[in-house]
Order: C-alpha cells, then structure tokens, then sequence
C-alpha cells in the first residue's frame, strides 16, 4: 500500500491556494480583461468557495431605453423596467498529475523533479482554462479540433458546459446579429488567398456591436470605452501585412500612452483593442472535418478558418468552486516514488442573452498556415 507523502495538510493546502491564485494570474494576463465584476471580458464569480453547489447563476441586465420623464410630469407609475436574463453556469472537476520515477531517478538530475512537475502542472492547468474560454467563446464542440502543429485541443470542448454554436443558417448567410464571415457568401465560401483578416472586418464587427439589441457593453477603463477582439496569430499575421497597418500603429501608439491596458496590444482600430492570442479557435479543414460544431455538422468550411473573437462585458462567465486538494503531492511504493497532481473544480460558458450572445461576435477568416 502506498505511504502518503511526509508534508503536513496546512502546507500543502497553502501550495493548493499558490497554484489556483498562479494560475489565475497567467490566465488574466493572457485574456487581460478578467475579474469579479461585470466590466470585464471574463465575469468570475467565486461564490462556491463559499458555499455548496454544483452551478452558479449569473445576471446579465441590459441598458435601460427608456425616454425618462421631463418637468414635473409624474415619474411615480412611469418607471423603466430592467431587461434582464440570467445565465446558469455547471461546474465539472478537471484532473492531471505527474508521476516521477524515483529516488534514484531523482538523484541523477541537477533540477528538483517536484518542483519541476508543480510548475509544468501549473502551465497545464493554464492553458487548460485559457483554452476552455476561447472554445466557449466562439461556440467551438468539434472535439477533433487542431491547433497548427496538429496536436489535438478540442477534447474537453463540451467540458463542464456545452456552449452556444453559431447557427448553420448564420454562417451559410456569411453574416448574422453576432456573426460576419469575411466572406459575405459564408463559410462554405470562404477562399484562402483572398478571405484573410483585415482591418475593415473589425470595423464592421465594431459596428454591428453597437448596434446590436441587446447592445453588446463595452469595456471601461481608464476613461475609454472600447470592444476587446481576440485574434488568431495567423489572422494578426494577415492584418500585419494588410496596407492599412501602419495607420493602425500609429493609432495604437497613441492610445498606448494614454491607457496602461493598451501597452502590449496588436494595435487599436475603430475603437477596438486589438490583441493577439493562441487560443482563438482555428480550424484545419482536412484534420478535424469542415466546422468548428464537429465533423459531419455545422455548415462546411471551404478553407482553414480562424474564428476571430471581438468581445465587450461579460461575454464568458466562469463558475469557481473551492479545492483544498487543487496541488496534492503523495509517495507511492514505500515512498520510492513521488507524485504530483492539480485538479481545478469550477465552470465556463459563454453569456446568452434571449438566445443571442451577451458580450461576443464571432468573425470568420480564412487563415492559412
């Protein structure tokens, strides 16, 4: 029988509480708009630290519309109501660990192995969460999805929640209340050397943002108020080469010295903060089927696609419970063997609103390697 490992419980909690608040940091700084309240990307709730339960709900509330009342007419019996809905968010467990050789093993390297394994997990689980953002932001269940080397990174597409897809007839149109194709005759349209990114989408996306009903909310911080647009490396590549980039920077540069939140960005376009990010869905058509719901459904995608993401309030929402196990380091093997494992309990989904998304537009490009 195994002999758990010699460490007393309070550290090893205190290691568990380390890596979930390390791995919110990574995941905040790869996403940039993360945080409690409702003015950010990412809305995290963390009220099943506190309590139990197996979902959270989270309220999204439109703008009010009203016309309000002028003089001393009656405002008693003319209030507005507020257009509300609410979004319930499952929590589910992801689990991964690392097993070391042993004591002899151990020996023959100059690095500490436990160390090592904490530090690979911690990355692990980043990526993990960062990925679980972006497959529920764009509507991804195709689980043979891959990224650009091939290595597969759609598995837990469905995981703790299975998100909103965009609707076949939305993307056949090339356009739609949350949707643009930068080929207006939609995906099943799409051509690789002429359907790339450009600066002109963002500003279309941009602009069916405001006008949208609901309203997709921007983002406030410093006094600005601007869309958040997630792109592919290959679509930031393709909008790098486009002739309008060199305006764009000079743009950015501008606003990069007014607001510490644009320092690091892509650039900033039509009142868009434009950054590039690995973990925007992509789709290779001869790896994982022709669309992002999974092969043999969806409407078909002509060319490798990128799903381009831009977002305002609390387009995902994320569910995060409490785990005093989330490091956990036993021996194994009359304590010959260590190993090393990291759980996270908590939930994603992207934000509907009456069946539209809250906060997001997804816009498809083609994007080839």
């Amino acid at each position: 029988m195994a002999n758990t490992v010699s460490i007393d419980a309070l550290r090893q909690e205190l290691w568990a509480k380390e890596l979930i608040d390390d791995v919110m940091r990574d995941v905040e700084n790869i996403t940039g708009f993360m945080g409690e309240g409702p003015n950010n990307v990412i809305q995290v709730s963390r009220e099943l630290e506190r309590s139990k339960g197996d979902q959270q709900t989270f309220g999204l509330v439109a703008r009010l519309s009203g016309n309000g009342i002028t003089g001393d007419d009656e405002l008693e019996g003319n209030e507005e109501s507020m257009n509300s809905y609410s979004e319930v968010v499952a929590i589910d467990q992801i689990r991964n660990a690392v097993r070391l050789t042993g004591k002899l093993d151990n020996q023959k390297v100059v690095y500490d192995q436990i160390l090592k394994a904490k530090e690979n997990l911690r990355v692990w689980m980043k990526e993990f969460i960062a990925r679980q953002i972006f497959l529920k932001l764009g509507g991804v269940t195709n689980t043979s999805l891959v990224d650009t080397n091939g290595i597969v990174v759609g598995t837990r597409a469905t995981w703790s929640n299975t998100p909103d897809y965009i609707p076949d007839a939305t993307e056949a149109a090339g356009s739609g209340s949350r949707y643009l194709c930068v080929d207006s005759g939609g995906t099943d349209a799409l051509t690789a050397n002429t359907d790339a990114m450009t600066l002109d989408m963002v500003t279309k996306a941009a602009t069916l943002a405001k006008l949208a009903n609901p309203k997709i909310q921007p983002i406030s911080s410093g006094g600005d108020d601007f869309y958040v647009m997630y792109l592919h490396p290959l679509s930031a590549r393709d909008i790098r080469l486009s002739s309008d980039w060199k305006t764009a920077v000079e743009n950015a540069q501008i606003r990069g010295d007014k607001n510490p939140v644009f320092r690091g960005a892509l650039g900033y376009w039509s009142n868009v903060l434009l950054l590039e990010n690995e973990y925007v869905p992509w789709l290779d058509i001869s790896a994982a089927g022709n669309s992002f719901r999974g092969v043999a459904a969806g409407t078909d995608c002509t060319a490798d696609c990128a799903r381009n993401l831009l977002c305002g309030r609390q387009a995902v929402l994320m569910a995060q419970a409490s785990s005093k196990d989330a490091l956990v380091v036993e021996t194994f093997d009359y304590k010959n063997k260590d190993g090393v494992a990291t759980n996270f309990i908590g939930g994603l989904q992207k934000a509907m609103f009456n069946s539209l998304e809250f906060g997001v537009i997804a816009v498809d490009a083609a994007a080839a390697v």
